[in-house]
């Protein structure tokens, strides 16, 4: 029997008001686990909403997404006494708690405070190394069981989140087609393939306006369009697709990046992903979605070069590529991925006008 999932959730300025709603099926007592800065960016909505819930716990993640703050968390006994676990914040504070809830077998309900990744809703966590390089992905037994999205706490965050954001959701698509190429899919394969197409183009149309909007801190049709794409689009195929789909070189490549100490900390992971992208379609030869991309990049300010990234041509990024072709995002590719090819795109790249 096979059980595909798809996200639960609620948008809107008003979206933690059905916090207690949606909680209280699984008990009251619940272990808040967030960013600070997250805490704080929506702690006046979050309180009036918990209602008759109990918070038995509430604490900060770990600043990292590692197994030893999943192991602190785990072993705390107030976080072991909550019915339900709600993660609030970014990527990595909520890939920690949803392998948290994965670990205690109890649900986990998250609260996305910017929209940078899918995490908020995925079925999968990425972990790190305590220096921030790259750990591994382990696969969890369900998805959160509903993701609140209040719009007015990600219009007030800042701006590079968003700007991320659109550049990890591009990716999606380029990546999913490209490893589903040559496959016999099945429904739920084929389903989250045909739901890609909008990690794409309505960014494309929508993302320039959703960030003007932003940095007016106004939630606009076109925010919301580019939020729902950013986090509930691209995990809605991240949940349908098989997992040799989900993602390709731009995932990898970033991976492979994160082998260099600047990136992890001076760059957002959507932003070194969308530079992923760019040359997964040049190594690929899709040299109409690459236009399309390139332009649109330019546009918007997200990396087309190695300098964008502070590297340089002349630099041979072995350990980039060696981090890159091994990583397991490239093992189910149409055609295998060398670090040769990889290096051939990005020369190819650096030469590259639009």
């Amino acid at each position: 029997m096979k059980k595909v999932t798809l996200p639960r959730y609620t948008i809107g300025a008003d979206a933690l008001k059905d916090l207690e709603h949606v909680v209280l099926p699984y008990g009251r007592k619940v272990a808040l686990i967030h960013g600070e800065k997250a805490y704080a960016a929506c702690k006046a909505l979050l309180i009036p909403a918990l209602g008759s819930l109990e918070v038995v716990k509430e604490v900060v993640y770990g600043h990292e997404a590692t197994y030893e703050n999943v192991a602190k968390l785990t072993q705390d006994e107030d976080v072991q006494r909550a019915d339900v676990l709600v993660g609030i914040g970014g990527g990595k504070c909520l890939d920690t708690v949803k392998l948290v809830g994965d670990q205690l077998d109890k649900p986990v309900v998250t609260i996305a405070t910017i929209a940078s990744t899918c995490a908020a809703v995925t079925k999968i966590s990425i972990l790190y190394n305590a220096d921030g390089s790259f750990k591994d992905i382990p696969k969890l037994k369900s998805a959160p069981v509903h993701c609140l999205i209040p719009t007015s706490v990600i219009a007030e965050a800042p701006i590079q989140y968003l700007w991320a954001g659109i550049g990890d959701t591009m990716a999606k698509h380029v990546e999913c087609t490209f490893s589903a190429r040559n496959d016999q899919l099945d429904y739920a394969s084929e389903l989250g393939r045909t739901i890609s197409a909008m990690c794409f183009e309505p960014v494309i149309a929508h993302g320039a306006s959703a960030l003007q909007s932003a940095k007016k801190q106004e939630v606009s049709d076109d925010l919301e369009q580019i939020i729902q794409n950013i986090l509930i689009s691209t995990s809605s195929v991240s949940l349908l697709v098989h997992p040799d789909y989900n993602s390709a070189l731009a995932h990898a490549l970033f991976y492979g990046l994160t082998v260099r100490e600047h990136i992890e900390k001076k760059h957002l992971h959507g932003e070194v992903v969308s530079y992923g992208t760019l040359v997964q379609l040049m190594m690929d030869g899709q040299m109409d979605m690459l236009k399309k991309a390139y332009a649109f990049h330019r546009q918007i300010g997200l990396p087309v070069c190695l300098a964008d990234l502070e590297l340089t041509i002349e630099d041979p990024l072995c350990d980039v590529l060696e981090m890159a072709e091994k990583n397991q995002e490239l093992n189910h590719v149409p055609y295998p991925v060398t670090q040769a090819l990889i290096r051939k795109a990005i020369e190819d790249l650096e030469q590259y006008a639009g």
